[in-house]
């Protein structure tokens, strides 16, 4: 009689968590991140690895996003997940 061999289970790769580094969100719109308070209006720093700090002034805070002005004119946004995952980081100017 013939035995069948062990019985093989495919595994699947690990599944990448992505943890939040730094507490963010929204709220009435203000933005909290990581203990301080953000309104439209204030001059930040925005932070990026490997880039130096920009200046900007918050225009506009949305459930997920931020979008700021830069001493230029420039406008740009900031997801709220990038702030979480440190991707960038922000401070008060």
């Amino acid at each position: 009689m013939a035995t069948l061999g062990p019985h093989r289970v495919k595994t699947e790769p690990p599944v990448k968590l992505e943890k939040h580094l730094h507490s963010a969100r929204s709220e009435e719109g203000r933005l909290y991140y990581d203990g301080e308070w953000y309104i439209r209006g204030q001059t930040i720093c925005i932070d990026k690895k490997d880039e130096c700090p920009t200046s900007a002034v918050i225009t506009t805070i949305n459930h997920d996003e931020v979008w700021f002005k830069r001493p230029d004119g420039s406008k740009s946004k900031l997801y709220i997940s990038q702030l979480q995952k440190g991707k960038y980081s922000i401070k008060h100017s």
